[in-house]
């Protein structure tokens, strides 16, 4: 989980704000800037390497500033009393396998929370050394606290994952400093991980088999349990040993209002338990269209072993059951009604509760 920068603009979980007006349009042509960035690049190469920091997959030549650093990001901040960049460097997650859909999903989680957009958002994609694509994008924003400034976003997307910096200055004389910066990052790609060895495990009818990584797995409670709304749970377990989890729930009290919680991480399986380690968690608030309302909050991250099978009941369904004997935070207080009273049901979601949802559904 990610909490922005700034106030909802600045990153690493700085508290830093600053009020100010921008001087200048601070990146223009997103094209000009890259073409800077990759021309500086070559000539920093030696002189990075002998002062680079990494930051999980991102390794970078740190800018002047004070440094901060949380679980999820590092960050940077050089200020003056009327003028600041803010640079942070975030922990990778699991990318779609698409550069442009990265760079809108980075830029609604990190830049979006807490900024009015105010001018128009330019982005350019490029081919980055070790089989990497960039998208680079920069617009105007505008928040309370800092006013008007620009607000700067990189994201790497490849091999199955995707790295974002984020960038927020007030005034172009950084500009030098901020394309030295960027031309110095380079990306590892992620560790391999052994591919979890989930038992092919087949339904108790005898149909088909059925595998951890063969379905998403959904659970839902509704009614008062929710107070007079819903809960909703999902599971997506990957061959390359990485999973993504998400709980959503809503209230008829408060019925213009979705709360969300994202999580990704690592799983590993040993025959028939299964050990879930997370690496982030956000809550997020949405509106009815999707559209992030406040700052992401992060959420403490629980790891959890599960004894794991599967039964063919109206749905194949994949039972986990805590071998702490008692609930997660992560999949509720409710247990299953069937079975021991211990354990949590998933099975596929029906269609039109999957996600995304399919055009037609309501």
């Amino acid at each position: 989980m990610r909490p922005a920068l700034f106030g909802g603009a600045c990153d690493g979980g700085t508290s830093l704000e600053r009020r100010s007006t921008c001087r200048r349009t601070a990146l223009g042509d997103c094209s000009t800037a890259l073409r800077r960035c990759l021309a500086a690049g070559f000539a920093l190469l030696l002189s990075a390497a002998a002062q680079a920091e990494t930051f999980d997959l991102t390794t970078f030549a740190p800018p002047a500033g004070t440094r901060s650093e949380s679980a999820e990001s590092v960050s940077f901040t050089d200020a003056t009393r009327t003028t600041f960049a803010v640079y942070g460097v975030y922990r990778s997650a699991p990318g779609s396998g698409d550069a442009a859909r990265d760079f809108r999903d980075e830029w609604e989680l990190l830049v979006a929370p807490g900024r009015r957009r105010v001018g128009e958002l330019k982005t350019e994609t490029v081919d980055w050394p070790g089989g990497w694509k960039m998208t680079l994008g920069a617009a105007k924003v505008w928040n309370e606290q800092a006013r008007e400034f620009t607000s700067l976003l990189a994201v790497f997307s490849g091999h199955g994952v995707k790295a974002s910096v984020v960038v927020h200055y007030n005034d172009d004389r950084y500009r030098p400093q901020i394309d030295r910066f960027l031309s110095s990052l380079r990306l590892a790609p992620p560790a391999v991980a052994a591919a979890p060895a989930a038992p092919a495990a087949t339904a108790a009818d005898g149909k088909a088999g059925v595998t951890l990584t063969s379905n998403e797995w959904y659970r839902s409670i509704a009614s008062t349990w929710a107070s007079d709304g819903y809960v909703r749970y999902r599971y997506r377990f990957a061959t390359d040993g990485s999973y993504t989890f998400m709980k959503e729930w809503w209230s008829q009290y408060h019925h213009t209002d979705y709360w969300f919680i994202e999580e990704s991480g690592r799983y590993r399986v040993d025959g028939a338990t299964i050990h879930v380690t997370p690496t982030r968690a956000l809550k997020i608030l949405r509106d009815k269209a999707g559209r992030t309302k406040g700052k992401p909050e992060p959420v403490a991250l629980e790891t959890a072993t599960y004894r794991f099978r599967f039964e063919q009941l109206l749905k194949p369904t994949l039972i986990l059951t805590p071998t702490s004997g008692q609930h997660t935070d992560r999949d509720g207080k409710q247990f299953s009604f069937a079975g021991d009273g211990r354990s949590y049901y998933y099975e596929p979601p029906s269609r039109c509760e999957q996600r995304p949802a399919p055009a037609d559904c309501p």
